[in-house]
């Protein structure tokens, strides 16, 4: 149960949060709750800021199932409002929408008190319960995961997708006809609007993220190509709503396994897409190599117990290889300001080693 109401002006500044706006934010979720004060316990910086806010209150209220503390998350960095310029906003309201929706179409996602989006002050708010209240596991880049978990999580984004798979809802008017679509020309978008010449990919080319790749791979000229290559695909095939960014430090299990999304930006796009990005992400290379087929193929049959007209095996590995290339110029030029380079450089190699076993030349030379 989510509560959006008129708040005024958002924060844009972590200083600028004050209790009332806490208050508000649980009062439809927890009506007769007696919050005393907040304190900001933790801030993580990223692309947007993650906040553990401790609740004090009485015991009546905690009793009442009041939590100790919430997360919030916002749009707090100025790194990113001046790297992404409006990439940025759009990138919170794709946040904000997955909130809003994904859920509904069965994302298992953290419970959300409250969120809010301000247009002038370009600052989207949301409020939501403290995994680390729970007894889930987070999923963590750095420590790849086994074949039968990504298999699992594989089932759940398979159900997810084909909820909305070539639906009239996409359509503009529809109900998620108002959301971002092709991630691909989005990321060629955004290296134009982000300033990313050939002398600022210089800068990420002298780098162990691309250094540790194929020399071809490392041609800016090529990773534009490939990526023009996605986003003409993308548009060609049957496109649904996805999560958006399914690497593993977005991702946890609940105790008896269940997958758990977090983090998203939401977005139309071809279901593969996003199959692609997990997969490659959440493997270790060697474990991938000998599984990535099947786990495609796995996939696709999950769709079609879910009555989706899916392609051939052939055809969706085809897909699966030209996605992949988003994984990689994702990696290959985040900032370190929001990920470590050992994080970064890890995913690039994943991606670059999956494209190489799949024969991307074969599609762009």
């Amino acid at each position: 149960m989510l509560a959006e109401k008129e708040v005024g002006a958002l924060p844009v500044e972590i200083g600028e949060i004050k209790a009332d706006l806490i208050k508000s934010g649980l009062a439809s979720r927890f009506p007769n709750a007696n919050i005393k004060g907040i304190r900001v316990e933790e801030v993580h910086h990223g692309f947007s800021t993650i906040l553990r806010i401790h609740l004090a209150a009485d015991e009546r209220s905690f009793a009442e199932g009041l939590p100790k503390s919430v997360i919030l998350k916002g749009g707090f960095e100025d790194f990113s409002r001046e790297r992404g310029r409006d990439f940025t906003y759009r990138s919170l309201e794709m946040e904000y929408h997955a909130y809003h929706m994904l859920p509904e179409l069965g994302l298992s996602m953290p419970e959300t008190f409250f969120l809010h989006l301000d247009p002038e002050r370009e600052q989207m708010i949301i409020l939501m319960e403290d995994l680390t209240l729970s007894d889930v596991r987070f999923q963590r880049g750095l420590s790849p995961n086994s074949a039968g978990q990504v298999a699992r999580r594989l089932t759940a984004l398979a159900d997810f997708h084909a909820r909305t798979w070539g639906g009239e809802d996409l359509k503009p008017g529809g109900k998620y006809g108002q959301m971002e679509r092709n991630g691909a020309k989005m990321f060629l978008q955004y290296l134009v609007s982000g300033g990313f010449t050939d002398e600022e990919y210089a800068k990420f080319l002298a780098m162990p993220r691309i250094q540790a790749c194929p020399v071809a791979m490392q041609d800016y000229d090529w990773v534009k190509r490939i990526m023009a290559y996605t986003a003409d695909l993308s548009d060609a095939i049957p496109n649904c709503v996805i999560h958006g960014d399914t690497h593993l430090g977005n991702l946890y299990e609940e105790a008896d396994g269940t997958p758990g999304f977090f983090d998203s930006l939401a977005r139309q796009e071809p279901g593969i897409s996003e199959a692609a990005y997990h997969i490659c992400n959440a493997l270790d290379p060697k474990v991938r190599r000998e599984n990535d087929r099947d786990l495609v193929a796995h996939y696709r049959n999950e769709l079609r117990k879910r009555g989706i007209a899916v392609p051939s095996l052939h055809e969706m590995m085809h897909q699966y290889t030209a996605f992949l290339s988003l994984n990689l110029i994702t990696f290959y030029v985040n900032p370190n300001y929001y990920q470590t380079e050992a994080f970064n450089t890890a995913h690039a190699v994943r991606a670059a080693m999956a494209m190489l076993d799949n024969n991307v030349f074969d599609l762009v030379e």
